[in-house]
């Protein structure tokens, strides 16, 4: 389990010192970054499939892949009952992905962020990655996560 401070200290130790926080939650639960990239992806992913939504469109769009892939963790940490924690240390971020945002045209893009295994790994995930079944950890620069500017847990 993680405090919410805790939580907020690990990403900002990482270089986001613009980011603004919106917190849920007083503590998490602790995945491991093998469960969210594997078994919790591959969830994701049959589930975004089964939607018929697993392309990006302007309708579908970032935000919309990183907030279902946040929602759908909280509750598969609520449903899992492994921790009494009140929420599980994954979250949405927004930076500047310069070339990675869509259409390769540069401005803000969402994704996830986690909170990972015993020592607190900070890793990003690419949701719309694991909508298709590739692979999802994505490793920003640090300039990208110098932008993040807003991150919700």
């Amino acid at each position: 389990m993680i405090r919410a401070g805790e939580a907020i200290t690990k990403v900002m130790e990482l270089g986001c010192s613009k980011a603004s926080f919106q917190i849920s939650d007083g503590t998490f639960g602790v995945p491991t970054k093998e469960y969210l990239t594997g078994e919790f992806a591959d969830f994701y992913k049959r589930k975004m499939e089964n939607m018929g939504l697993a392309v990006w469109d302007q309708q579908s769009d970032c935000d919309n892949f990183a907030w279902l892939f946040y929602t759908d963790a909280q509750w598969a940490h609520y449903n899992s009952k492994k921790s009494t924690a009140e929420g599980l240390s994954v979250g949405v971020v927004y930076y500047q992905a310069g070339a990675r945002a869509e259409g390769g045209g540069g401005g803000g893009h969402a994704i996830n962020v986690a909170i990972c295994g015993t020592n607190h790994e900070v890793v990003f995930i690419e949701p719309q990655f694991a909508a298709t079944g590739s692979p999802c950890e994505l490793k920003l620069t640090p300039a990208e996560v110098a932008s993040i500017w807003f991150i919700h847990f």
